[in-house]
């Protein structure tokens, strides 16, 4: 009896511990932590979900019994603290997916990853019930409904995906097929008849396309490890429909004045490109009598997108799917003409290698991000780095031709530079990218290891990017000198001893640049010329560069690292604090004061 009073407090409870006065606030969160130990709480919280009235105890409910699931329903994990009876698990199952088709946005939100979380850990063997009653709820009219149960649904099988194959993995799929595969093509299918009846209703519009959107991640989801029997049946019918939508237009989706946020038809269309890539990627032969007319009209898609950051995933996904193709010998005879690797490259591909008003924003006011997405090996995909990867592809396939077309870019490019230093410095950072695309034939962790012979790299280094380090006025041109600083990382292999001495000296030097990215840059390639290994006349592997060669520079070395250190203005920098300690086991004793 005590426990159901207890339990009976909660709605006061609960609307304690929204108040803005610390000690009643802090109070009421540790009488909820009591009474989360007591038996029933799972559906008393449950309940005040689904019936209590004022939203914002609603949602606090909600979200307490989210993170209740999440760290107590997987009863062997290391979180799970307190026991849920298994009548109380049934009974949450039960009426967990009627409760989120019912209850406001924000609310639904909650309930579908409490949704997820449960399935993480009982789906598919002990909640067998859950597609079929989320399958059942794909005939609502009400969006909010159909989208709170299509993402609850993609956000369960995103667990087939990126994962190595198993028998129970396959045992899981096939699970999900039974149930799935016929359903969501006759949804997507009515969802495009609805859209074509309703191009003049912009809401109506909007909350399918969602529904649009999900349906490929669950596309996807279900496609991702091998080509479904039901899905190679009926390719022809998905293909229609994904076609329909790379060409759909619709002013009453398209927002002109706003630069951020895709808009519906980005969404969408980048989705069904993600798919298409899958196809392309695994050679699929029921997919190739359609790839020529998805390359055109990907091809299409590209040439319309804007350099505004709501583009950027359409962009970048559809690049990501022209690499996957140009880099392949069987989809040659696609690209093969002069005038099609022209337009790549003069289209395409420097479009969006070119300097961006929003990429000097990152650069200047969000360094650690710009840093990460253009970093090598770093899992965030820009449009300059996934354009790299297309013409690295196309020098696969096409060596010649896209080496001449790039050199007469980059030569153009130079030129423009030269003439006008102040206003044309883009054109000089996308030549430096360009060269760093088509010169790499071969590269690690460890550098380049072998370059394309058609360019003279060391030429191209000695002419624009050493007179761009040895430039001591740190407020020109930063992004051009951070290019340049990456352009020397990434070549280091390439350097002789005298040249990396000399590199050394340079770096050091942009250590003192305000520009984050720069110091930072200047960081990391003094951090991997210190790595460099090389084997010594008795053929022992020794560093390229010792102690010895750079003793000379300790001083301003250290001065300008351990100034960055200091500087309390800065957020601690990682590859700072990387170069300090390589820097120091360099030095060893030699260290000096500073």
């Amino acid at each position: 009896m005590a426990h159901q009073i207890q339990l009976d407090q909660l709605p006061t409870l609960l609307e304690r511990t929204l108040s803005p006065q610390d000690n009643i606030r802090k109070d009421a969160e540790r009488n909820l932590t009591e009474v989360q130990k007591l038996p029933g709480f799972s559906l008393q919280i449950l309940n005040l979900v689904a019936s209590v009235t004022n939203p914002n105890i609603r949602l606090s409910a909600a979200v307490i019994f989210k993170n209740f699931v999440k760290h107590n329903w997987d009863a062997n994990s290391d979180s799970a603290a307190i026991e849920i009876g298994q009548s109380d698990r049934n009974t949450i199952k039960t009426h967990l997916v009627q409760l989120m088709c019912e209850v406001p946005v924000q609310v639904q939100k909650q309930c579908s990853e409490s949704i997820s979380l449960i399935a993480a850990v009982d789906f598919p063997m002990n909640w067998q019930s859950l597609l079929p009653e989320l399958i059942s709820k794909f005939d609502s009219q009400n969006m909010q409904v159909l989208n709170g149960v299509l993402l609850s649904a993609n956000s369960i099988l995103k667990s087939f995906r990126y994962v190595e194959r198993s028998d129970a993995l396959y045992q899981d799929i096939l699970f999900a097929l039974k149930y799935l595969q016929e359903p969501i093509l006759k949804l997507f299918q009515k969802l495009g008849k609805e859209i074509d009846t309703l191009a003049g209703n912009a809401v109506e519009l909007k909350g399918r396309f969602q529904a649009l959107c999900t349906l490929c991640r669950i596309f996807f989801s279900l496609n991702y490890q091998d080509l479904p029997e039901y899905f190679e049946d009926h390719i022809s019918e998905w293909m229609t429909e994904f076609a329909k939508y790379l060409t759909y237009t619709n002013p009453l989706l398209v927002d002109t004045d706003e630069e951020n946020e895709p808009s519906p038809i980005d969404r969408l269309q980048a989705a069904i490109v993600e798919n298409l890539n899958l196809y392309g990627k695994k050679d699929e032969e029921p997919f190739l009598p359609f790839l020529q007319n998805f390359t055109q009209l990907v091809w299409t898609l590209l040439l319309g997108v804007t350099s505004y950051e709501k583009h950027d995933i359409l962009a970048t996904t559809s690049i990501r799917f022209l690499s996957s193709l140009v880099a392949k010998q069987m989809h040659r005879s696609l690209f093969q003409e002069e005038a099609t690797l022209r337009q790549i490259v003069a289209k395409i591909i420097i479009p969006n290698v070119n300097v961006r008003e929003v990429d000097v924003e990152k650069f200047e006011d969000d360094a650690p991000d710009f840093i990460l997405g253009d970093m090598e090996g770093s899992d965030t995909e820009s449009r300059r780095k996934c354009s790299q990867e297309l013409l690295r592809a196309m020098c696969l396939q096409f060596d010649n031709e896209t080496t001449a077309i790039c050199s007469e870019h980059i030569t153009s490019m130079l030129g423009q530079f030269s003439k006008d230093p102040v206003n044309s410095w883009r054109a000089k950072d996308v030549a430096i990218y360009l060269m760093l695309a088509v010169a790499i034939k071969a590269e690690s962790a460890m550098g380049v290891s072998l370059t394309n012979e058609k360019i003279n790299v060391m030429e191209f280094f000695a002419s624009h990017i050493v007179p761009e380090l040895q430039d001591a006025d740190h407020s020109s041109r930063p992004m051009v000198k951070a290019t340049a600083l990456k352009f020397v990382t990434t070549f280091r292999c390439q350097f002789s001893i005298d040249h990396l001495k000399v590199l050394i000296q340079l770096l050091i030097g942009h250590l003192g640049s305000e520009s984050i990215v720069v110091h930072t840059y200047a960081a990391i390639g003094i951090e991997k010329i210190l790595t460099l290994t090389h084997k010594n006349s008795a053929g022992k592997k020794v560093p390229k560069i010792g102690k010895i060669d750079i003793q000379q520079f300790f001083e301003s070395l250290f001065t300008g690292l351990f100034r960055l250190v200091d500087n309390e203005l800065l957020a601690e920098n990682e590859y700072v604090m990387k170069c300090i300690m390589r820097s120091l086991s360099t030095a060893k004793e030699d260290i000096v004061p500073v």
